[in-house]
């Protein structure tokens, strides 16, 4: 399921019927101080793009021995089996899972799913291996991540470029340990505040991830826009419009 990108831009929790609400973070839900943190943040992001080979190599990193009867005993399981066979690989992928839905999340056994339950103690709806990648690509959506609709044709190779460039990164980067420091949300929460566009450090925390990104993102394009008016100016050409600035850059 692809989300809209107005659901997606407005910031407001996204309910999908069997599974949740699906809460967009915060950028303060990431400080270091108030929230989870950059590094748990960068993990959760890490595990909901993992495949099989991805999890097995972090599984050996935490614990080798059970890593080594995890893969052996694995066969053809998919994902979310493997991914739930080990307690404390379980856990971790729960609490992923948790930090980007509004429901309680647990655990049911019996079942081999996650239950989320809504605040009134009632069920909502149930994670699993029948519907954990559409879950986990819709969370990534909420990250700007896995948008996979291709853009609209751009104006320029220079926008276009810069889109590229700027999703095959964050894609790159979910699934580092480490991301890359050009595009991660402290830097571009320095570059926006710093480009006088009304945010400062006091307000620009209260924005959720994917208005961030989109928002950084879209200062780019126009930049780019302000340069092809420049040229324009300066050097004429026919393909020009000066209603370039007003295409989306992305189609969702």
């Amino acid at each position: 399921m692809k989300f809209s990108y107005e659901d997606l831009l407005s910031g407001d929790q996204i309910f999908v019927s069997g599974v949740g609400h699906f809460k967009p973070p915060l950028v303060k839900d990431i400080k270091p101080t108030a929230g989870i943190g950059s590094w748990a943040y960068q993990l959760y992001l890490n595990i909901l793009s993992w495949n099989k080979e991805d999890f097995f190599k972090f599984s050996r990193l935490i614990n080798p021995r059970q890593a080594g009867i995890l893969s052996n005993d694995a066969g053809e399981l998919g994902l979310f089996d493997v991914m739930t066979l080990i307690p404390p690989f379980r856990q971790t992928l729960q609490e992923a899972l948790g930090f980007f839905l509004s429901e309680e999340i647990r655990w049911v056994e019996k079942e081999h799913r996650f239950c989320t339950t809504g605040a009134d103690g009632k069920e909502a709806g149930a994670i699993c291996r029948d519907n954990f990648d559409d879950v986990r690509d819709m969370m990534l959506q909420l990250n700007y991540i896995n948008l996979e609709k291709a853009p609209l044709k751009h104006s320029s190779k220079k926008t276009a470029a810069l889109w590229e460039r700027a999703q095959k990164r964050l894609k790159e980067e979910s699934q580092k340990k480490a991301a890359d420091k050009t595009f991660s949300i402290g830097n571009i929460v320095s570059k926006l505040c710093a480009a006088q566009l009304g945010y400062t450090l006091l307000n620009i925390f209260d924005l959720t991830v994917f208005q961030l990104y989109d928002t950084f993102f879209q200062y780019g394009y126009l930049r780019a826009m302000d340069l092809n008016e420049m040229a324009f100016s300066n050097h004429g050409g026919d393909k020009f419009n000066l209603q370039d600035w007003l295409k989306p850059i992305i189609q969702i």
